[in-house]
């Protein structure tokens, strides 16, 4: 996973999964990041829609997909593992559902890991009528979801998304997951022009700083409107125009634009959450880019009440490395034919089996003991 906001490296974990369907168990065994380097100006470009030759396009994917393939390949030599499935997510550059693209060029990591590889992992819900995320609940339930009680997954990446997972006795059909709002995107954009740093460190600048809370009012109500009655909640793609509120706080001070920012995307999120659930749930697990950003971890538990931890601090689950771990646990699942876009969350069941699929090479079956990447 690289995550919509396009501001860090290629994360990669190698995952142990044991069982098969929905009765598996999953264990995170090893993880990488591998910088994009100057991949992530031309994403970035493709991305913001900006015109190009055919044949950028190409390359561009095609140097993606080699990256990915360097990247698994030493993941897996590292630990001693010959993989038995690849599942690539690719970078989202557009997302208007039905239409939908993760690029990426699949073939490098086929052929130099020589295993079953898993693509395109949102197209078969967009073309059945669904929105085509989240797509990990399903992976939140097979991670997290125990006896004791429900509890809340949220990634704060370029976006919010969040994911109701109830206890196993509940079952799959009590999940729930929705889009929240923006967040990376808003947070690494007052960074860039405000204290001239690609984003702020563990949230030191906000918690030097004071909110100015009509500015955040307004950027709130922008990123997290008010749901029209008779309507869904539509899926969030590659940045919107969201970054654009963050010159409303142009004239406060830098750490108090910061500041500001947080507390607006907090307000948001608690109150689409709030909306969409329609109850508090007391643990709340939180991962993604800004998961280490304490200021917005400070806001999300003192809006909500409750307690909130990184999937580090619950699970040993690093936070940028828990969707690169749920992408495996998704083309598993696929592997046993299980649909884990889940009609509930997604708006539509898909009516075709979910992923592409570019088949080992001869020798490498999967076995029932199946280590994924």
């Amino acid at each position: 996973m690289t995550g919509t906001s396009i501001d860090g490296d290629l994360d990669a974990a190698l995952v142990a999964v044991h069982g098969r369907g929905l009765g598996m168990r999953a264990s995170v065994e090893a993880t990488g990041s591998w910088p994009l380097g100057a991949l992530a100006d031309d994403l970035r470009r493709v991305a913001a829609q900006e015109p190009m030759p055919a044949g950028e396009f190409a390359r561009i994917a095609r140097a993606f997909g080699e990256l990915h393939a360097r990247a698994l390949d030493e993941l897996c030599s590292g630990a001693g593992v010959q993989p038995d499935l690849a599942v690539l997510h690719g970078q989202t550059v557009f997302h208007a559902p039905p239409l939908t693209w993760q690029l990426l060029d699949p073939w490098p990591v086929a052929a130099r890991l020589g295993c079953r590889v898993r693509y395109d992992l949102r197209s078969a819900n967009t073309v059945s009528g669904g929105q085509g995320a989240p797509i990990t609940p399903l992976a939140d339930f097979v991670l997290f979801a125990d006896t004791l009680g429900p509890k809340l997954v949220m990634n704060l990446g370029g976006f919010i998304n969040v994911t109701l997972v109830p206890t196993l006795g509940q079952g799959v059909d009590a999940i729930r997951g929705f889009d929240v709002c923006a967040c990376n995107h808003l947070l690494d954009r007052v960074a860039r022009t405000r204290l001239g740093a690609p984003f702020d460190a563990d949230g030191a600048a906000a918690s030097r700083g004071t909110a100015d809370t009509e500015t955040a009012r307004r950027i709130a109500d922008a990123i997290a409107p008010a749901a029209v009655a008779g309507t869904t909640r539509r899926s969030l793609g590659t940045g919107d125009d969201a970054t654009r509120l963050v010159e409303l706080t142009a004239p406060l001070a830098p750490d108090d634009a910061c500041r500001t920012v947080v507390e607006a995307i907090a307000s948001a999120a608690v109150r689409v959450i709030e909306s969409e659930t329609g109850t508090s749930v007391a643990d709340i697990r939180i991962a993604g880019g800004s998961a280490r950003h304490r200021a917005l971890q400070a806001a999300l538990a003192r809006r909500t009440g409750a307690t909130v931890r990184t999937t580090a601090e619950s699970d040993g689950i690093p936070v940028h490395m828990r969707e690169a771990a749920e992408i495996a646990i998704l083309g598993a699942l696929a592997d046993d034919g299980v649909r884990y876009s889940l009609p509930q969350v997604t708006g539509a069941a898909s009516v075709v089996p979910e992923s592409a699929v570019l088949e080992a090479a001869a020798g490498n079956a999967v076995s029932s003991e199946r280590t994924q990447v």
